[in-house]
């Protein structure tokens, strides 16, 4: 800001919105999910040999194009809204079922709410009579039961349609008058429970809108300060609710966040129905939640740019140092990097929060691996072999979890498809630049694996997600690594082999094969270690650094393009020298 104030010039990344699928040369996306470069579609092309990679991104972008125009012409925000103005009949058995499945399975994760207090109104005579006369209060009670509704198979993969859907638009159509209303606690939490509902893929669309004004109500209301009231602690819960949500999207979105760190004073209570066993979910919730907003504002924010490199190096490390401290607090049955057996967990909510907890540690990792390898794309550097050997091993982890992803609409957006199709595009890039890898050959199987997986999740959507065109990416893998000659692997820290880093023998996390409540799925595979000579060697990356000087490793698209939602800017950010 002050060197605006000076120079009136423009600094750091800058927002290009001409492309669907393109990538600045000289920036890297804060995501993990990144557009196409024309240097980086080169480079891999080079290793190709062909142009099979240009012709499928051609064919993604106009897909893209011509899907953003049908889906915001025939499914744009009018047409979600509740137009006819109809509430949905529910008996009153229907109605309580459908709270104790919003209580018993969404609210865990995100404790916004006093049971009792809601329950209390919610089966009160009076109810009618609250519907009629309070608007925040009824946008509330029909997510509620929106929420409900979708776990319990009434929803939707398509933004509109179901059952979940017609009770969400009657809250919605009260959206806008809950923003004109004095904002006190109810008003935070029925925009709360908008915003939870659009974490899934239906709601894609207005998710951005709905969460940034979730933060910004939070704040009017002061639920980011210390409070002295009678409700102070259901104020916390939803402040720090809030806080997750706003802090995770934006980073997966590579945008901005509306909440202000530093003038955040709310205490972190204690949430009963979030403390599984020994995990308290809510508590590392907000831990993830910080060291995302950390992380944005002290690598991808645009005063980041100034950083040099030594800065950016001691940041990395700094973060990296947090991550794994904060990954030893959690307990062994949900931390990242150990074996996640789904048998082991007495309820959805644990397997749900330990997807999450594993997830966004692979996001976390990722991010700052390719930040790293960016930094330094232009010096000798002993650790890069290290950073790519981590940043496979959460891929793989990443896609080896999918076996216990449930593809059903209640699943969110960033579980289901940001992570895997993260993962996809991660180990393409190492299979192709590294066919002679030991591990070459088991990429390939959880490259196919995945792409399976979401071909199965167009047969789950109906085809709202176009997911098989994603097995071209497989298909060109292994046809390279087939008809590829490995060539003579040369240690890139030749003379230097006492600085690498040893890759550890164990696989990536991998999902137990006892007896589980989800059975094997068509895309799965059996889970296989990874191999002994890549283990023993760290520096098995015939690397050549330059290959990180378009700032891209990971090719990626802008995937909120493909279901109708907002075409969104991208954070940028260029490393000085």
């Amino acid at each position: 800001m002050d060197q605006l104030l000076q120079t009136r010039q423009p600094t750091g990344r800058t927002q290009n919105a001409s492309f669907l699928l393109g990538a600045n040369e000289n920036h890297l996306a804060s995501s993990s999910m990144s557009f196409f470069s024309d240097s980086r579609l080169n480079a891999l092309s080079a290793c190709l040999g062909n142009d099979a990679l240009k012709s499928l991104i051609t064919r993604i972008s106009h897909m893209v194009k011509s899907r953003v125009e049908v889906l915001h012409r025939n499914l744009g925000p009018s047409s979600i809204w509740n137009q006819s103005g109809e509430v949905p009949r529910l008996s009153p058995d229907r109605r309580r079922h459908l709270i104790d499945m919003f209580f018993e399975n969404i609210h865990p994760l995100h404790p916004f709410l006093d049971r009792h207090e809601f329950e209390s109104r919610a089966f009160a005579p009076t109810l009618q009579a609250d519907l009629a006369n309070g608007v925040s209060w009824t946008a509330l009670y029909y997510t509620v039961l929106a929420l409900g509704c979708e776990f319990d198979g009434g929803g939707s993969f398509a933004p509109g349609d179901g059952e979940a859907w017609s009770l969400f638009k009657v809250a919605l159509d009260l959206y806008p008058r809950v923003l004109l209303l004095n904002t006190d606690l109810l008003e935070v939490q029925a925009i709360t429970a908008m915003a939870v509902f659009c974490l899934n893929l239906s709601g894609t669309q207005i998710q951005g809108k709905i969460i940034s004004e979730a933060a910004r109500v939070a704040q009017r209301a002061f639920l980011n300060k210390a409070s002295t009231s009678s409700d102070a602690i259901i104020r916390s819960r939803a402040f720090w609710v809030v806080y997750y949500i706003e802090k995770t999207v934006t980073f997966h979105h590579g945008t901005t966040s509306f909440i202000v760190d530093c003038d955040v004073g709310s205490p972190i209570p204690i949430v009963q129905e979030a403390v599984f066993g020994d995990f308290d979910w809510f508590l590392t919730s907000v831990r993830f939640a910080r060291l995302y907003s950390r992380t944005f504002t002290d690598l991808f924010s645009i005063s980041a740019t100034n950083n040099s490199k030594t800065a950016y190096l001691a940041k990395i490390n700094q973060l990296e140092r947090l991550l794994e401290q904060q990954c030893q607090t959690i307990p062994p049955q949900f931390r990242p990097g150990t074996k996640l057996r789904p048998q082991t967990f007495s309820h959805p909510c644990e397997i749900a929060a330990a997807l999450r907890v594993h997830y966004h540690y692979h996001e976390l990792k990722i991010a700052l691996h390719r930040l790293k390898l960016h930094v330094t794309r232009d010096q000798s550097s002993s650790q890069s072999p290290a950073d790519i050997i981590d940043m496979m091993k959460s891929a793989r982890a990443v896609i080896d979890l999918t076996r216990v992803i449930y593809q059903e609409p209640s699943t969110p957006f960033f579980i289901m498809i940001f992570m895997p199709l993260t993962a996809l595009f991660i180990l393409f890039d190492l299979v192709v630049h590294y066919p002679a890898h030991p591990d070459a050959r088991s990429n390939l199987v959880l490259l196919e694996s995945v792409t399976g997986y979401f071909s199965a999740l167009e047969y789950a959507t109906s085809g709202y997600l176009p997911g098989s065109m994603l097995i071209q990416f497989a298909s060109i893998a292994r046809t390279f690594h087939s008809s590829s000659h490995p060539a003579q692997v040369e240690d890139i820290n030749n003379g230097n082999s006492g600085m690498g880093t040893t890759l550890g023998h164990p696989s990536p996390e991998t999902v137990g094969t006892g007896s589980s409540t989800n059975s094997q799925m068509p895309w799965e595979v059996t889970p296989q270690p990874m191999s002994d000579e890549s283990s023993q060697r760290s520096s098995y990356f015939p690397l050549d650094i330059s290959m990180f000087a378009d700032s891209s490793l990971t090719p990626g698209l802008e995937i909120m393009d493909l279901f109708g939602g907002p075409l969104s800017g991208v954070d940028f950010f260029s490393a000085s020298n």
